[in-house]
């Protein structure tokens, strides 16, 4: 190449690389600060920063900082950016493989002898996740995340490299971004108009709300398996905090410990380094002027909840902070008051009634102890005010965790290896899960949300004796003998939770804070045997759990009049879904078929159309179904069934469970629609729909709504006379009305019926149950209760139970479950057993040409109880089914 051409080359490579640089986004020479950003303070009043202006200066700041690395984890569950900011100091930032990998061998510490992991110990940092703004109405943190992200990428003092260098800080600026987004456009609509003080009429996460922090073990929602990945694939914290907000009533911020009563299965490390950690807040607090601060109050350490206290059970650190609330971003006042002035407590109406614009009452609890030792005595309360209690707690966390770096590894490998031993010691040693289940299916899923949390999971290769039985090849088999045993653990086992009484007053809530009982297989309606004793087996430890085979019987003759289906597993109910929308014929047997060596038991799915059989086949196989070929009709009587026209009934008051039953019918494949006060009380509504929904809610939640007249007026009012009216007739022309949990009381309070609450007017003294597991006994050959196990499990959360009303015998009533005539608790608290005794829990009531399906435990509470959810999936199909004659031929 002559040299001119040489020249030319090299000018237009060197040319194309300086437009390529100039059209790649240069990094700032300096950071702007959060408020140069986003035009004012970061906690101004009435000022909010959106959630796409989040992402944009958290992105800016990674590209102009060597101590920040911003990723995508994924989309929400409406497809916003779901981000994380890795947070430490340059020289780490190099090595972050090689401290995952640490940080895993900490956590799963098989053969790991103390002399290796002080080694591994000495090289590692400290990893700290913070959680903000999962609740997106408490979006103080999720504020407050861009100064904290400021400082720590540009402070250069001794305390922030201190932090830096010992620390690797994960910050997800909102476990629930799309709920940021709704609210700040919420606020910002309403905000200087009279509707200032109006809630959002909708949920803030599409499906659960504010139950998004009830979702850590069940993991059903994108952002649970997001948070969880990071957690126990990933990273392998030492400590989690998560940060809340509470009421405006009273303390300012609440931090650990925690008032009792606290789960057993906790190691008791958790324990007193929650104790550290919330001293080391509460002391920095206190030091900086702070008032209000409470610790050992309102908030216990008992239930599996939010991802804080999910890691209790993986030997890390959950810590918790509540502060009190603003209207968002608009200043609350409230009266002032002295020490040692009580009031009485505030009531409902007090709270609810108040006129917003004027100040809340005075603090009710003003007595100086020591738990709470300088009380919040009233005045103005402002969001700046949370980004700076939420400021002072973060920092002097990350600080004690720099500082208490080689306590927390040392303590976090001690803990999973004194699992380990208590594991082989046993007591138990393991669970066993035989293949032959009720719901192979489900187990399959039972087992998958499991390792999902960190739980290992074997199989049996070989037949093997436990506990002086045996059982078969193919048997899944959890040992607890692992890092995560008291995760397994607490989750496979029965729930004990203790009674208030048995602790002194004051030293536990005299009525739980959440739910007392959430064991898995019952839950789920899958079997495990608790094993007591080692043993040994061959087994195989399984990177993923396969589903469960389906079987399809041929016909001898290959003449085929149809398919039959059992209908014990949940996934039939999705093949009965896509069967319908393709057009099959498909019949409800009413009676047990024999087919060879395969029992089909009543309510079994017959399947009939041209063509149908390889759709059959695919369905069998993807949802592990039990199918046999017929060679003619079966001499069973049937229930034709046709796709139900479904209307699910959602308030302006964001029923989470309305949105946890939307949730579901869509894994379930319905097809339904949404309906309100108005497309009900406009009538009519046989001729659109078969069935209509009502989530589990309060009768005058659904007749009145919000009445508050700063509500927005098209959110204002519920279901009004006029509506209950169109349900009345709905059902008396023909139609079925499904009530969940609280909402029978739209029908026994507005029909004339031969049920009644029982519970209604049973004080709570007497009668408590709050989220507990109870027996019920079911009669499966009503056909709502088609493919139930005879003796199952229900969720019930202080919720209604029946009997028959005077002057009414059981001819007006078909019982579809009842309770036991002895104590029906399995697992977590009842207080009054003998309410329930002989007591009805679910059932079938005629209403002229129609008829009501009463649910009154939970059974698809937070999507959890498996086990029950045919019951209101069987009460969709019923609805549009009708007596039949099957076709000869």
């Amino acid at each position: 190449m002559k040299f001119r051409q040489k020249v030319l080359v090299c000018a237009s490579i060197w040319l194309l690389t300086v437009v390529c640089v100039e059209a790649q986004p240069a990094p700032p020479t300096t950071i702007a600060t959060p408020a140069e950003f986003v035009g004012h303070q970061i906690g101004a009043d009435k000022k909010l920063v959106r959630w796409d202006k989040v992402v944009e200066y958290f992105q800016l700041v990674d590209r102009a900082s060597d101590r920040v690395l911003v990723e995508e984890l994924g989309k929400t569950t409406l497809g916003n950016p779901f981000i994380l900011a890795t947070i430490t100091s340059a020289a780490n930032m190099a090595r972050l493989a090689e401290f995952k990998a640490i940080q895993r061998r900490l956590a799963k510490p098989y053969e790991l002898d103390e002399a290796e992991a002080r080694k591994l110990i000495a090289a590692s940092k400290a990893v700290v996740f913070i959680q903000c703004n999962i609740h997106s109405t408490e979006i103080g943190s999720n504020q407050m995340a861009l100064e904290l992200l400021y400082r720590l990428a540009t402070d250069e003092s001794p305390f922030v490299e201190n932090i830096l260098d010992n620390v690797i800080f994960l910050l997800l600026p909102s476990a629930n971004p799309d709920g940021q987004l709704m609210v700040v456009d919420w606020y910002n609509k309403n905000v200087d108009t009279e509707y200032a003080f109006s809630s959002m009429p909708w949920l803030y996460h599409h499906y659960v709300g504010h139950d998004n922090n009830r979702d850590a073990f069940m993991l059903t929602q994108v952002e649970s398996r997001l948070i969880t990945k990071v957690l126990y694939e990933e990273w392998f914290p030492q400590v989690f905090y998560d940060q809340h907000q509470m009421g405006a009533f009273g303390p300012r911020i609440f931090v650990p410990p925690f008032m009792n009563p606290i789960n057993p299965n906790v190691n008791p490390i958790i324990w007193a380094e929650l104790g550290w950690l919330g001293f080391v807040m509460n002391t920095a607090l206190n030091e900086q002027g702070y008032t209000g601060v409470i610790y050992d109050d309102m908030y216990t350490a008992w239930w599996q909840g939010g991802f804080r206290a999910s890691g209790w059970w993986h030997n890390m650190v959950g810590l918790l902070t509540e502060v009190a609330s603003v209207n968002l971003a608009s200043p609350v006042e409230q009266e002032k008051t002295e020490l040692w002035k009580q009031f009485p407590p505030v009531g409902p109406e007090e709270f609810f009634q108040r006129d917003p614009r004027r100040p809340l009452p005075a603090p009710r609890d003003t007595v100086p102890r020591a738990n709470y030792p300088q009380p919040w005595l009233g005045g103005t309360w402002r969001l700046r005010d949370i980004v700076d209690y939420e400021l002072a707690a973060t920092y002097a966390l990350l600080d004690a965790c720099a500082n208490g770096r080689v306590r927390l590894l040392e303590n976090y490998y001690r803990m999973g290896r004194q699992a380990i031993e208590a594991g082989k010691k046993g007591d138990p040693f393991a669970y066993v899960f035989p293949p032959a289940q009720h719901d192979p299916a489900t187990l399959v899923k039972l087992l998958r949300t499991l390792q999902l949390g960190g739980v290992e999971v074997h199989r049996a290769e070989q037949a093997f004796r436990a506990d002086e039985k045996e059982y078969p090849a193919g048997s899944y088999v959890i040992l607890l003998a692992q890092p995560y045993r008291a995760y397994a653990k607490d989750l496979l086992e029965p729930q004990q939770h203790p009674d208030p009484k048995r602790y002194e007053p004051g030293r536990m809530r005299e009525q739980p804070y959440d739910i007392t009982g959430w064991t898995l297989p019952l839950q789920m309606g899958v079997k495990a045997i608790e094993i007591k004793q080692p043993f040994e087996a061959k087994l195989t430890k399984l990177d993923s759990i396969p589903s469960a085979p389906g079987s399809l019987t041929r016909a001898a003759q290959r003449r085929v009049y149809g398919y039959v289906i059992c209908p014990q597993t949940n996934n039939k109910v999705v093949a009965t879904n896509r069967l319908l929308k393709a057009g099959a014929e498909v019949y409800w047997l009413k009676e047990e078929t024999r087919l060879g060596e395969t029992v089909f038991p009543g309510g079994s799915i017959l399947v009939r159309g041209r063509e149908i059989g390889p759709q059959v086949e695919a369905l069998v196989n993807e949802l592990s179904l039990v199918a046999a070929e017929l060679e003619r009709a079966p001499g069973a009587a049937a229930i034709a069934v046709r796709a139900p026209r479904i209307a699910l009934y959602q308030p302006w008051t964001a029923s989470m469970d309305e949105g946890w039953t939307r949730w579901l019918l869509e894994q379930y494949e319905f097809p339904y629609t949404t309906v309100h006060n108005k497309d009900i009380q406009a009538g009519k509504f046989n001729e659109k729909f078969d069935v209509l929904i009502f989530p589990d809610m309060r009768y005058q939640q659904i007749l009145r709504g919000r009445q508050e007249r700063w509500t927005r007026p098209e959110y204002r009012g519920g279901l009004e006379e006029e509506g209950v009216a169109a349900v009345r007739e709905f059902v008396r022309v023909g139609g079925t009305l499904v009530l969940l949990g609280d909402s029978a009381e739209l029908a026994l309070e507005s029909m004339a019926l031969p049920v009644k609450n029982v519970l209604k007017d049973v004080r709570p003294a007497d009668f408590y149950c709050p989220g507990s597991l109870l027996r019920i006994l079911v009669d499966n050959r009503h056909p709502i209760a088609y493919g139930m196990p005879a003796d199952a499990s229900a969720f019930f959360l202080n919720s209604p139970a029946f009997d028959l009303a005077p002057g009414f015998s059981f001819t007006d009533v078909r019982v579809i479950a009842r309770y036991p005539t002895t104590n029906p608790l399995q697992s977590g608290w009842l207080r009054g057993p003998e309410y329930l005794y002989d007591r009805i829990a679910a059932a079938e009531v005629s209403y002229e040409k129609g008829r009501i399906v009463f649910l009154g435990f939970r059974s698809q509470f937070r999507a959890q109880p498996h086990n029950t959810f045919k019951l209101l999936f069987n009460a969709l199909h019923y609805a549009a089914t009708q007596p039949a004659t099957l076709p000869l031929r």
